[in-house]
């Protein structure tokens, strides 16, 4: 008789976007988060869910920016250079990569 393998159990990525969102949240830092249209957002994370994150500029601000998790690709202290991101792209000038189509005949 083969025994069974028993494995620990691992933490989900939504527990740790979670955790991570959490730990924001709590310490009230300045975060800058990148959007997937290349859109760069700054700001304290008021409070999250399980559908969005509320972003504010200060911890009472009256007009807080609400940001759909499915939209962040990146989310970082202020203080923390990211690579690969150029600094010098603004939030109006966006590259997108359009893949060319081979013409019909």
């Amino acid at each position: 008789m083969k025994k069974k393998e028993i494995r620990p159990k691992r933490a989900s990525r939504k527990e740790l976007q979670y955790q991570h969102l959490a730990s924001h949240s709590a310490d009230r830092a300045p975060v800058v988060v990148y959007l997937s249209n290349g859109t760069r957002l700054q700001g304290i994370v008021l409070a999250t869910d399980s559908y969005m994150v509320l972003l504010g500029r200060w911890q009472d601000d009256p007009q807080p920016t609400i940001v759909y998790k499915q939209a962040i690709c990146l989310v970082t202290p202020l203080d923390t250079p990211v690579l690969g991101i150029d600094p010098a792209i603004t939030a109006e000038f966006v590259p997108i990569y359009i893949p060319r189509t081979r013409k019909r005949r």
